[in-house]
């Protein structure tokens, strides 16, 4: 879903600069780390930049991706343990974390990176990636684990 933005780019950016502007994380840097970490990692930056923006509409947005995108993640980790149990390969393609993010970013994400563009430019403080990164790191290792102790409860 696209927001609507300002009819006069110029103008816009002559308030931008001459508004103070909450820290933001870059939003393309925030998809391209979502190649590496998930798509739900992508779209939790967005929901918290839309957030910081006021642009509660699209925070809500960004988080029904974020949820559906951690729900596929629970599910794919859980498909081949069910799957073992009833003697089928139901594990998803690899190529299901790239499409994830293909679709977030066509539906959800550009809406952002075009917001910032026209409205603020690159007149804004950026946060720093460390703890979020870090943060990511830390969730996709808990859910790992956790898939791990499933299987082996499931199978001793």
């Amino acid at each position: 879903m696209d927001i609507p933005l300002p009819a006069e780019a110029s103008t816009a950016r002559e308030f931008a600069i001459g508004a103070t502007h909450p820290p933001l994380w870059n939003p393309r840097a925030a998809t391209l780390w979502g190649l590496l970490l998930s798509p739900a990692f992508s779209a939790y930056i967005h929901m918290r930049n839309w957030q910081a923006l006021g642009q509660e509409d699209q925070a809500t947005e960004a988080r029904t991706w974020f949820h559906m995108i951690m729900g596929c993640i629970v599910v794919s980790a859980l498909l081949p343990i069910a799957g073992e149990m009833l003697g089928r390969d139901l594990t998803p393609p690899s190529a299901t974390a790239f499409c994830l993010l293909a679709a977030w970013h066509l539906w959800g994400g550009r809406a952002q990176e075009r917001y910032v563009t026209a409205v603020i430019g690159d007149a804004y403080l950026r946060r720093p990636w460390s703890k979020s990164v870090l943060g990511a790191i830390g969730v996709l290792a808990a859910v790992v684990v956790a898939s791990a102790l499933v299987s082996v409860i499931v199978f001793p």
